[in-house]
């Protein structure tokens, strides 16, 4: 039996024991199916790394405690690599609580029980590429399994960071956080103040490669209909 997608995230995070690692190896020698799902998982984490260049050892911050807490019941949650991807599939039900005491006209809504972005977040993400400059950065633009466009986004004006996807002629988001921007003169590599919740939400929903410039200018230009 083939090792599970589990497994195979597990070894390419590095996390098997040594016996179990030398185990998967050996599988993998004798199975090109899973040496090219490896293969595939590594080119992942070096597209995600080079947009990126994350940090995901900054402390957890606070509104992301909170909304952990809120959707998981007080359940206690490991801040390593697969902590994040629990807590930004959790996410989003806690900012849900919190958008109810924020205004209307802020930069997401809560319709139909999911977060919906609106306003100046809703024109940028679906007007602007990744080069344009505005109170709103957008930053990659890719695919899902289900060939829909997703999104990340950068609201410096509402401290607010987070990944959007294109469902029914509107912006859904999948994961947000809080942030902050970076100071003018600090030093900054590419998406190094990237939330790590937004991180690990791309990570789980990316198909394929993000859109060059070219491809991510067609989408825009076609309205973002998948095809």
């Amino acid at each position: 039996m083939s090792p599970s997608p589990e497994a195979i995230a597990a070894y390419v995070d590095g996390e098997l024991s040594p016996q179990a690692r030398a185990a998967f190896e050996a599988e993998m020698a004798a199975d090109m199916d899973i040496a090219a799902e490896v293969a595939r998982q590594r080119a992942l984490r070096t597209r995600l790394a080079d947009a990126y260049d994350p940090i995901l050892s900054e402390p957890v911050p606070l509104a992301l405690t909170l909304a952990a807490q809120a959707a998981n019941d007080q359940a206690a949650l490991r801040f390593g690599p697969r902590g994040w991807a629990a807590l930004a599939a959790s996410l989003v039900v806690g900012l849900a609580v919190g958008l109810a005491v924020r205004p209307a006209e802020g930069p997401l809504a809560s319709r139909d029980g999911a977060l919906v972005a609106q306003g100046g977040l809703a024109r940028a993400l679906t007007t602007q590429l990744a080069t344009d400059a505005g109170p709103v950065k957008v930053g990659l633009t890719f695919r899902t399994a289900q060939a829909g466009y997703c999104r990340t986004f950068e609201a410096a004006s509402d401290r607010l960071a987070g990944v959007a996807c294109r469902e029914g002629g509107r912006w859904t988001a999948r994961a947000v956080s809080a942030w902050t921007p970076p100071a003018a003169t600090a030093y900054r590599t590419a998406g190094s103040d990237t939330p790590p919740a937004v991180l690990a939400a791309v990570d789980g929903l990316i198909a394929g490669a993000p859109l060059d410039a070219a491809a991510e200018r067609t989408a825009r230009d076609s309205g973002w209909t998948a095809r």
